[in-house]
């Protein structure tokens, strides 16, 4: 019942931020939209700020799920570090359940910088793991995939940075499977 409680909060205060703001949501709002009181908010977060930081941690969860997805997935380890670049490159080709979220977040690079930075440490977690399993495996080169680990993050960055234009979304697709099988190809044995 306390984590559902809690789960709710977060909830609320998502929506309220996504609607009013950080900075024009209050402690009041939120109970009010919560039907909890002051009180109970208070029994789970000391302030404002730490319901902030955990809307943060739960929508760099929420960035990193699909990705989970498919390193939980149990096929083979080339399968799944495939799927897992595509899906990643992805993620700002198809509308997600984050964007009323980074929506509100836009006009503060502050707080899009640090969710990003949440999601990305989550995502090099799982992306150096395939990685080293696919080198204990015997399937990846070990040379290529030191090389590979600085490579895509700086090749992943560029590409978040790019604008969507919704007219070439089937050329990006295009140039997201291209990259992925070059990858997969030079560090495959």
């Amino acid at each position: 019942m306390a984590s559902k409680t809690r789960e709710k909060l977060i909830e609320v205060a998502r929506q309220l931020f996504a609607h009013k703001g950080v900075a024009h949501t209050t402690m009041n709002d939120i109970a009010a939209a919560s039907a909890k009181g002051r009180r109970t908010i208070y029994t789970y977060f000391r302030n404002k700020k730490e319901i902030y930081n955990a809307v943060l941690e739960e929508e760099s969860d929420r960035m990193v799920d699909a990705l989970r997805e498919v390193v939980d997935s149990g096929a083979p380890v080339e399968r799944r570090l495939r799927d897992y670049m595509r899906k990643r490159l992805e993620r700002y080709v198809t509308p997600s359940a984050s964007a009323p979220v980074v929506a509100w977040l836009k006009f503060d690079s502050r707080r899009i910088a640090k969710l990003h930075r949440m999601a990305r440490d989550k995502e090099n977690a799982m992306l150096s793991a395939l990685i080293a399993e696919g080198c204990e495996k015997g399937v990846f080169r070990p040379e290529r995939c030191a090389l590979l680990k600085e490579f895509i993050y700086v090749a992943v960055s560029a590409l978040d940075l790019q604008p969507l234009n919704p007219e070439n979304l089937e050329e990006r697709k295009r140039a997201i499977v291209a990259f992925t099988e070059f990858i997969m190809s030079d560090i495959q044995k």
